[in-house]
């Protein structure tokens, strides 16, 4: 036969402290008493007794140098009044389990909350409860009187930490619907669920099971009336109960036992299906000393989450002891509370702080094993260049304080948070945002951090996906981002394109100003594209319809039509006729006699009427004259030459001043400004060649030079 020793039998943690404590006390003071049965075991009793440590129901009847106080605890009254006797050194041996439960309900009793207690009502441990609770708390034993209670709020319900785990699930679901306003606190020992689970696990390799422990003992019985619903069972005190006819009816069991069994009596049951020819093989070793091997401070150990309270994690660490993991030595985010970082039955890793022998208590840290990995993960990451993540925990004028969790933080210069400027942080605060480790020295725990990169990366990604998608002579959308004095830069998808001055529109413009504002959208053709140099050339102006195209159907020779002056040069003056449409008056035609400059007949902005001497759709020129308006029939193009009575006809009689004083480069250079106005206005358009051929030439020239010029200017600016 097979018998398998399950790994939590016997004594808990709070249990060997107290019985290590007493018989160091015996040892060294002498006899003593405890103020009831120190734990509900009778060989636990008797092995005291034998020590000269003997249990009383009254403080007058203790005998000997000390007086403690058992597992279960007392009433804040009672313990007072064991603080005032003279003849004993008090020991205080209330389980620490216990203890924290005690003070839960002193808290809901000073917060004005009924306390509702789940439990045996003549049970030591609830008996204290009641006092600590005030005295007018309720006990409530079972599913049924829970039905039937009724509560005002606020409310609080805790529970005898010996109570049946799955029970007290149930218990808290009815409270809590029954009263939605009422606090419901996890105060079982997780020894009791623990040795459950396991013997839950085990029941599925045995045939039967064997529970060990007092019939008086609340865990005991719990843990009895789980087996029983798994495998058939048995509960003995010690091996002189144990049934032979049940060892012979099974060929393999599981043996477990209760918090407060000791080991000796473990090892007498063994021994005994031992004398039967049992073979007998344990989990793990069992240590059947009472004495419990404590961890080391500084040791890095991995525990079992056993419980998760409000305040503190009890974690198990193996050799029968329970750690306790405080809520200051975990890392938790904001809002984010123990039990939505632990779940009973989690494995975690844990060092060690603390330890006190004489109280069997652990005290362990969780953020800092965690710390120590997410700086090796942040180190990686700076190593390989990954992106991690974090959130903004803090703005400051240089930058930002980021959290990149487990309570290491990085620093972020304001230099490198975006690729555009940022004139508030601020709106990063408590924000998750992402970025790359450009910089980390453990040594000196500096880590600095660059969302900027990243930006980067991706606008040069998305820069090339775009350059390459845009298509000659396609129409896009886009949004003006500068204006500058040769054009406007428009944003086409994370890449600036160029629409020149000479693109914004149909009719002439001054400063990109004038006809739009940073952050427009507009719809822009696309005129040239250079993936290598990245530029990109749009037109607005090719987006909208020609005026000139209208105007040639609506303008003739011969017509009368108002215009505007929008410009005088040298040579003459230009109208504009209609949007976007301007002819030019040269300046023999501004009015019937010699005119040496047209601001001497015309301002700009003037209101004028104009006759239509001639139109050029292809060239797009118009030819004017204000005078022939005026009634003057002398044709602009054709000057008849009369002799005069005495037969001598000159130049300066048919063309007035126009050679005087050898000024014949000036009116040239005059006509050429003409013609580069011209040109730069409806510069896609090829020079007609006419009778100015010369001046056309010599305008052409200059407009070449100009354009190199600003297009050098361009290439600066972008």
């Amino acid at each position: 036969m097979e018998v398998i020793l399950a790994e939590k039998a016997g004594f808990c943690s709070g249990v060997n402290r107290a019985v290590n404590h007493l018989l160091d006390q015996a040892a060294r003071y002498g006899s003593g008493s405890t103020l009831g049965p120190l734990v509900h075991n009778e060989e636990v009793v008797d092995y005291l007794k034998k020590r000269s440590i003997i249990s009383v129901e009254r403080p007058e009847d203790a005998r000997g140098s000390f007086l403690a106080i058992r597992t279960h605890g007392v009433t804040p009254e009672l313990l007072g009044r064991l603080y005032k006797l003279k003849n004993f050194t008090i020991i205080d041996l209330t389980c620490p389990r216990v203890q924290r439960v005690q003070k839960k309900a002193a808290q809901l009793r000073e917060m004005g909350y009924k306390v509702i207690i789940f439990g045996n009502a003549d049970h030591p441990e609830v008996k204290g409860l009641m006092g600590w609770a005030g005295g007018d708390a309720t006990v409530i034993s079972s599913i049924t009187e829970l039905r039937d209670l009724v509560v005002e709020p606020p409310a609080g319900l805790i529970a005898q930490t010996t109570s049946d785990p799955e029970l007290y699930e149930e218990v808290k679901h009815i409270f809590k619907a029954k009263n939605p306003e009422s606090e419901v606190y996890d105060t079982l020992c997780p020894e009791t669920k623990l040795r459950q689970g396991e013997i839950i696990n085990l029941a599925q390799r045995v045939e039967a099971l064997i529970v060990v422990g007092s019939g008086s003992s609340a865990n005991t019985k719990a843990l009895y009336d789980c087996c029983r619903q798994l495998k058939p069972s048995c509960r003995i005190t010690n091996a002189r109960e144990l049934p032979q006819i049940f060892t012979e009816r099974y060929k393999s069991f599981a043996i477990t036992a209760g918090a407060s069994t000791p080991p000796l009596t473990i090892k007498e049951v063994v021994e005994s299906m031992e004398n039967e020819n049992l073979d007998v093989k344990n989990e793990e070793e069992f240590d059947f000393d009472v004495e419990i091997k404590v961890a080391q401070v500084g040791e890095q150990v991995t525990g079992k989450v056993a419980r998760v309270a409000e305040e503190e994690v009890y974690v198990d660490i193996g050799a029968k002891t329970e750690a306790i993991l405080p809520l200051s030595e975990v890392h938790l985010d904001k809002d984010q509370g123990l039990t939505d970082l632990f779940t009973p039955e989690d494995d975690i890793e844990v060092t060690v702080l603390e330890t006190d022998e004489q109280e069997g208590k652990v005290i362990v840290s969780h953020k800092r094993l965690a710390r120590d990995k997410r700086i090796n993960e942040i180190e990686q990451a700076h190593s390989e260049e990954t992106i991690i993540e974090g959130i903004v925990k803090q703005v400051v004028s240089a930058g930002l304080v980021v959290d990149l969790g487990s309570g290491v933080e990085g620093f972020m210069p304001g230099s490198l948070v975006d690729i555009k400027f940022i004139p508030d942080f601020n709106e990063f605060k408590d924000q998750a945002i992402q970025f790359k480790v450009i910089e980390f020295n453990r040594e000196r725990g500096k880590i600095i951090l660059s969302r900027k990169i990243i930006l980067e990366d991706e606008a040069a990604k998305k820069k090339e996906e775009t350059l390459q998608s845009l298509e000659v002579g396609s129409t896009i959308t886009g949004t003006v981002k500068r204006l500058t004095n040769f054009g406007a830069f428009v944003d086409v998808g994370n890449i600036d394109g160029l629409v020149h001055i000479s693109e914004l529109a149909w009719e002439r413009v001054e400063h990109p100003s004038e006809v739009l504002k940073n952050g427009e959208q507009v719809e822009v053709k696309i005129l040239e594209v250079i993936p290598e140099k990245e530029r990109i050339s749009l037109s607005i102006r090719k987006t909208q319809p020609d005026p000139w195209s209208r105007a040639v159907e609506e303008l003739e020779s011969g017509q009368i039509i108002n215009g505007k002056v929008t410009r005088l040069v040298n040579f003459g003056a230009f109208i504009e006729l209609k949007t976007g449409v301007e002819g030019l008056a040269h300046i023999s035609q501004l009015a019937d006699y010699h005119v040496n400059h047209p601001s001497e007949v015309l301002t700009e902005g003037e209101e004028v009427e104009v006759k239509i001497l001639e139109v050029k759709p292809k060239a797009k020129r118009i030819s004017l004259s204000i005078k022939d308006a005026k009634g003057t029939t002398v044709s602009s193009e054709q000057t008849e030459i009369t002799e005069e009575e005495d037969g001598s006809v000159t130049l300066g009689d048919v063309f007035g001043n126009l050679f005087e004083n050898g000024e014949m480069e000036q009116e040239q250079e005059k006509s050429a400004d003409a013609d580069n106005y011209e040109q730069q206005s409806l510069e896609e358009q090829a020079q007609e060649q006419d009778q100015d051929e010369l001046i056309d030439e010599d305008s052409s020239s200059r407009a070449e030079t100009e354009e190199q010029e600003q297009s050098e200017e361009e290439d600066k600016e972008i």
